[in-house]
């Protein structure tokens, strides 16, 4: 198994519904899972610490809601007539005119906070989310306020189920039990009930969610290399202007610093730069040769702010060796005169060199890191940064390690109350050059976040993808009759990925398709693979085999109920696109980084494993063909 499966088991998912819409070692340590501890006592214990709300809480929320749509307005009224348009559809105005009376109507805030969970494009965005949620916020804290008693009771129902949920999560975690736990705490945050319980579960099962590693040999590939490099010479050095061609042979190399919290590296360069030099003094033209042996480093360090650097530093030590001196008259007394003074100078003139040579060295190096930086921030900020920032799919945790081996990549994906890992990851085999850890947790969320009552429509995919890959692989492309796809997806579990038993199963969850002009009842499509081993040592193979045909289902369907004949038509059409996503096999055969990184040579897998919700998969290079 390699990249190309590692990769389809991560983004199937999303290529699945966008589609809609548009090598050694198997098994390793199971990860570790926190016991349920003191959670099921601390359940028993917030019954009694039921906190009654009160006008005061009705007023914070009523102040966070007016702020979040003072937030929101601003916004759209630096958008134009589309702002304009998004004011009219979320009845803005009305919203506003209720927060200035005391009493709120609650139907025309109700309304309100129903377009804002319409699915519509745009409505994922961090400004119409901030005053959804404080909305909600809002209205859920006046009801609470309003209807104390029963929600009395209803929070010690949900207490009791909590716990129950919990035991069965910390004997063996699933997507269900974790969607089920994150609901109920949703629910406590906005009720204001219980911190300290939702607190200790966040503490137990909020744990990193996605680990990848670079060891130094695999990341320096792609930066170290020869340098053979021709340039012109333009110096002054004691007054004698100089000219000349200089060429530069020589090495860069990488050279991790352990670091907790950056990924920082060196980078190195060692050579010997030569030249042929013409000067200018006076009535004399100097002739003269120079060898510079110069070494430089340069520091660099990645943070979730991009890539960053210190200035560069170098050392030169620069031989001259002067081959002629003529005055411009052909005078013997002046070339004589000019001789001696040039030997007595002869020291502090290559001292003067190497200072030059380091300051242009140095002032070279940093000009051209500099433009790098700016490419790689400016492409990082636009595709990932700012685009998740907006829509709040930002991990909520970034972080970078480096030892003296590799630079490690942490990162947690989760928010609102989510459930992430529930323990350590499992272990890397030893002698990986290349490798990622990831929970299906990581999938879940940010499939939850993205996506959930969200409507997607075929063309706007397409396009992302070719824009994201420069062209659109077949499994992406419409159907023989043109007819585009949409799909809205469900409000609570648009897609699940679940890793357990060395396998992997995905479920995209649609309340209604959408092909041409007609619309079609909503379907559960699924599919399950299975991790399959062959060959030994060097030759080891992975791939992952489809378990049977894909499932495609009515949410409501039970075995042994009919499917009536209006849903087996959307049932088939569903069957056959599915077909091309959902391949029977996903053969890995390696992989070749991109870019300068092809420089590592073939990727080959050594470990795969996917138990207890984790898929881990490992690779090093292949031995050089002989």
């Amino acid at each position: 198994m390699a990249f190309r499966m590692a990769h389809r088991v991560l983004v199937m998912v999303g290529v699945a519904t966008l589609v809609l819409a548009t090598s050694y070692v198997v098994g390793g340590p199971a990860a570790t899972v926190r016991p349920v501890g003191n959670l099921p006592a601390l359940c028993e214990k917030a019954k009694s610490e039921y906190r009654e709300l009160t006008q005061s809480d009705v007023e914070r929320a009523k102040t966070a809601l007016a702020e979040a749509m003072e937030r929101l307005t601003t916004r759209l009224a630096a958008d134009g007539a589309n702002g304009l348009a998004w004011r009219k559809f979320l009845e803005l105005d009305a919203v506003a005119a209720q927060l200035q009376t005391v009493d709120p109507d609650r139907a025309v805030l109700g309304r309100a906070l129903v377009r804002c969970n319409s699915g519509h494009d745009g409505l994922e965005l961090v400004w119409f989310l901030d005053f959804q949620r404080a909305l909600h916020n809002y209205l859920a804290t006046r009801g609470a306020a309003d209807n104390n008693p029963a929600i009395r009771a209803a929070f010690e129902r949900k207490l009791d189920a909590l716990s129950k949920r919990l035991a069965s999560y910390a004997a063996r975690p699933t997507t269900e039990d974790a969607l089920e736990i994150t609901e109920t705490v949703r629910w406590l945050e906005s009720a204001h009930q219980a911190p300290e319980l939702v607190r200790a579960i966040l503490h137990d099962y909020v744990r990193p969610n996605l680990i990848g590693e670079i060891s130094a040999t695999v990341f320096g590939s792609g930066l170290a290399g020869p340098v053979d490099d021709a340039s012109d010479v333009r110096d002054c050095i004691l007054k004698t202007d100089i000219h000349g061609t200089a060429r530069t042979v020589g090495k860069t190399s990488v050279e991790l610093s352990p670091s907790c919290g950056f990924g920082v590296f060196d980078l190195l360069f060692a050579g010997v730069t030569t030249s042929e030099n013409v000067g200018y003094n006076g009535p004399v033209t100097i002739y003269s040769t120079s060898t510079t042996q110069m070494t430089a480093r340069k520091r660099l360090w990645i943070d979730v702010d991009g890539l960053s650097s210190y200035p560069a530093e170098s050392q030169a030590v620069t031989d001259v060796n002067l081959e002629d001196i003529q005055s411009k008259n052909g005078s013997a007394m002046i070339e004589r005169l000019a001789w001696k003074k040039a030997e007595k100078q002869h020291c502090e003139a290559e001292s003067i060199a190497s200072n030059h040579a380091e300051a242009r060295l140095n002032e070279r190096i940093d000009q051209q890191a500099d433009e790098t930086i700016e490419r790689a921030n400016r492409a990082y900020v636009e595709k990932f940064q700012r685009p998740f920032t907006e829509r709040k799919l930002f991990p909520q945790m970034v972080r970078f390690d480096t030892t003296q081996r590799a630079i490690s990549l942490t990162a947690l994906q989760a928010g609102d109350g989510k459930l992430a890992a529930v323990g350590d990851a499992p272990a890397v085999v030893e002698g990986a050059e290349l490798s990622l850890r990831i929970h299906e947790s990581m999938i879940n969320n940010l499939a939850f976040d993205a996506l959930a009552g969200r409507t997607v429509y075929e063309e706007k995919v397409q396009a992302a993808v070719v824009d994201a890959l420069g062209k659109l692989p077949d499994k992406m492309k419409g159907d023989d009759d043109g007819k585009p796809w949409a799909i809205t997806l469900a409000p609570r579990q648009p897609i699940s990925l679940t890793l357990a038993d060395n396998g992997f199963k995905i479920t995209i969850r649609g309340v209604k398709f959408y092909k041409g002009g007609d619309a079609h009842p909503g379907m559960n499509i699924s599919a399950t693979y299975k991790i399959v081993r062959s060959g030994e040592g060097a030759g080891v193979r992975f791939k992952a085999v489809r378990q049977g045909d894909i499932e495609v289902l009515p949410p409501d369907f039970k075995p042994g109920k009919q499917i009536d004949a209006r849903r087996q038509v959307i049932r088939k059409l569903l069957q056959k696109r599915f077909a091309k996503v959902f391949e029977p096999e996903i053969v890995g055969n390696g992989f070749e980084l991109p870019g300068k990184w092809k420089a590592a040579g073939k990727m080959t897998p050594i470990q795969v494993d996917i138990k207890d919700g984790w898929l881990t998969i490992a690779w090093r290079r292949a031995e050089p063909t002989k």
